[in-house]
């Protein structure tokens, strides 16, 4: 008979995939809208507006019991993860372009694994340390093979400094959310956290008096479609599975399967953007995997 721990960890591990895999998908196309004009904040308030609807429904048709105090860490969660995280992260990307931001965000499954140890008292395995090194080599590989260039200087500092707060601030959600989950479904925590995330961007733009302007370039049908699909594929689906994994597995494990996106991107960018992709490109993705099944096996 399986060990349920063992099935758990499998479904987590599966659930953290399909979550790097929205991920991937959505990166294309908030890369387009980027592109077009689309500024960091608007990106972000407008995809979490696009999004919430989703979830709204999606709990309606399934039930809607209300979590206990485990909603303020969501909240907080929400918080440092969308309004601080999401939002730095874009101009990261703005600044470091696609390739130099996601390997800076391979360090955010080193962070979370170390808080995981220091605060929430988690363990792997040997073999677990060794898929989680694979993992992040692998896609650290991936990433260094063709290194967009030129970028200045004061626009690689800046993009440095938000790098490292896009780690920090994702890595400290990530510990929040697992907290809260002990409490919440994931759907509940999708919720809460992305509610949580548009609310302070709102009162930020309220603030700032930018809310008119961050939305306008969506006035345009195709990019308020664009937005939309990006929004259902990368911030529903993707928040939902990244929380499921956190329900099912560890914080790290979770994190590490999270961060898979720039594998499933290599054949997406084959695909739809025409990029030829490397052999080095393809023997990090298989060390990637490698790791991979190092992870989910127990």
């Amino acid at each position: 008979m399986d060990d349920p721990a063992s099935s758990e960890h499998v479904i987590g591990g599966l659930f953290a995939l399909g979550a790097a895999a929205c991920w991937a998908s959505a990166s294309i196309l908030f890369s387009r809208l980027g592109k077009q004009g689309v500024s960091s904040l608007g990106m972000n308030l407008g995809k979490g507006l696009a999004a919430l609807p989703c979830i709204v429904v999606a709990l309606a048709l399934t039930g809607w019991p209300m979590p206990d105090r485990s909603w303020i860490w969501l909240a907080a969660s929400g918080l440092v993860g969308i309004t601080i995280g999401d939002t730095v992260f874009f101009r990261t990307l703005k600044r470091l372009g696609p390739r130099r931001t996601l390997l800076m965000t391979t360090l955010i499954p080193v962070c979370v694994a170390l808080m995981s140890i220091a605060l929430l008292g988690e363990r792997l395995p040997l073999q677990g340390w060794a898929g989680a090194a694979l993992c992040v080599v692998g896609v650290t590989w991936t990433l260094w093979e063709r290194m967009d260039a030129g970028a200045d200087s004061g626009s690689w500092r800046a993009g440095l400094g938000y790098g490292l707060l896009t780690v920090l601030s994702c890595a400290g959600a990530v510990i929040l959310a697992k907290v809260g989950l002990s409490k919440a479904s994931p759907m509940e925590a999708t919720l809460i956290r992305l509610g949580a995330g548009v609310l302070g961007l709102l009162l930020l733009g309220l603030f700032r008096r930018e809310v008119g302007g961050w939305l306008a370039p969506f006035r345009a049908p195709r990019l308020l479609a664009l937005l939309v699909v990006a929004a259902v594929v990368g911030t529903f689906l993707g928040i939902w599975f990244s929380m499921a994994s956190l329900w099912y597995t560890t914080a790290t494990v979770a994190t590490v399967l999270g961060s898979m996106d720039p594998v499933f991107v290599l054949p997406l960018a084959a695909l739809f953007a025409g990029e030829k992709v490397g052999f080095r490109a393809i023997l990090g993705a298989l060390v990637a995997v490698a790791g991979v099944c190092l992870l989910m096996t127990r």
